[in-house]
């Protein structure tokens, strides 16, 4: 069977984390409608990842106790497709975030260098 502690430590943080990371999902969604309509999808986003993981620990909470090994397989396979369900959410965001991070950067490098060349010499 599965050990107790395991899942209990599993259904603690992943408690934690998805609280968390629904309340930072809700203000980056609230930012970014703020700037733009479409910056609120990083927030989306992090909501929906934080349900999957909500999900997640409910399957976990579930599993404990269960003598029927069918019951049992078909509450682990749900804890292990919302788990990956988050990490993906999470994945894309990270991956988003880098890549938007360095057109950022790159942006702001070229707005930088057309500046400093137009400026007067004295």
């Amino acid at each position: 069977m599965i050990n107790q502690e395991n899942i209990q430590g599993f259904i603690k943080w992943a408690n934690i984390v998805a609280i968390l990371t629904i309340i930072f999902g809700a203000l980056a969604a609230l930012g970014g409608v703020v700037a733009f309509i479409i910056g609120a999808a990083p927030g989306v986003l992090m909501i929906i990842s934080g349900v999957k993981l909500l999900n997640a620990k409910k399957a976990a909470q579930e599993l404990v106790g269960i003598e029927d090994p069918v019951l049992f397989s078909e509450k682990l396979n749900q804890l292990i497709s919302d788990s990956t369900a988050f990490f993906k959410f999470q994945g894309i965001y990270y991956i988003a975030s880098l890549v938007l991070g360095i057109i950022g950067i790159i942006i702001y490098s070229v707005v930088a260098i057309a500046f400093i060349s137009n400026m007067p010499m004295y």
